[in-house]
């Protein structure tokens, strides 16, 4: 074969490697693209924390992102289920008079308190009524309430700017009065000693002047870096600060240190992983 021939099949085997190679990067990037859940979307969300102080109104904030998936469950009438992954970490609120406060991502009855709090605060600006008051979920159709929540996500993560984040709930999502108030507002605590786990106590958030939280969506960058103010994070992933291994009634007496891992200050950052299901 001439040179000048297998110069040219040369240049073909090239061309087609080059086209192989472009048709995959191309459905690669068609697979990326499909990620997520098309009813639930994924999405980020600023919480900022202001607090006012002898120098004035100060801004501490924490981005964090929820990844959402429509999955089946067994638990649900409906037979499915929304479950939620959060990455992102605590609100750090170096306040001027040298203390170090932290808003968590959990409250004590709610583990998952972070990858739903947004809901809090933009949904009412996105939500509309669809059923009298007098009715319930019971009585609506098993999809009807997931349908309706998809819409509500969607609309939410279209949202543009800050919006308040009440410091409790009354009433539920149909408006109906609650037995109770839910808290909205995240724990607050601070240490006696940065270096130890075990003097984590918590601090109401009038006594660190917060006189408004606010959320909104975002397309910053996930917050992180926790671990550098806080070293020994990573040995509390699968233990509570106290050093025990499980959580018990029995360990009350020690406070929040029973109660406390690592997980509270910070998700999906090699740390931890934070999920839920609704």
């Amino acid at each position: 074969m001439r040179g000048g021939e297998q110069s040219k099949l040369r240049g073909a085997a090239s061309l087609c490697d080059r086209t192989r190679l472009n048709l995959l990067a191309l459905a690669a990037t068609l697979v990326l693209a499909g990620c997520g859940d098309a009813r639930f979307p994924d999405y980020r969300y600023k919480m900022t924390v202001l607090v006012a102080t002898a120098e004035g109104q100060k801004a501490y904030s924490s981005v964090r992102e929820v990844h959402q998936e429509e999955t089946s469950s067994i638990q649900d009438s409906s037979g499915r289920m929304v479950k939620a992954s959060l990455r992102g970490e605590a609100v750090i609120l170096d306040l001027p008079d040298g203390r170090t406060a932290y808003a968590l991502l959990d409250r004590p009855e709610s583990p998952e308190y972070a990858s739903h709090i947004a809901e809090a605060a933009l949904l009412p600006m996105v939500r509309k009524p669809v059923r009298d008051e007098r009715s319930d979920d019971l009585k609506s159709k098993p999809t009807e309430y997931l349908d309706r929540q998809a819409a509500e996500q969607q609309a939410m993560v279209k949202t543009v700017g800050p919006r308040d984040l009440p410091t409790e709930r009354t009433v539920n999502s149909l408006g109906i009065p609650l037995p109770q108030p839910v808290a909205l507002w995240p724990m607050f605590v601070t240490f006696d000693d940065p270096r130890d786990p075990k003097t984590i106590r918590e601090v109401s958030p009038e006594s660190l002047g917060v006189k408004r939280i606010t959320i909104e969506i975002t397309d910053d960058s996930v917050s992180k870096g926790i671990e550098k103010r806080l070293p020994w994070l990573p040995d509390y992933y699968s233990r509570q600060f106290s050093g025990d291994r499980y959580q018990s009634l029995e360990n009350k007496s020690k406070g929040i240190s029973a109660f406390m891992a690592s997980g509270a200050f910070s998700a999906g950052n090699g740390l931890n992983d934070h999920k839920g299901g609704r």
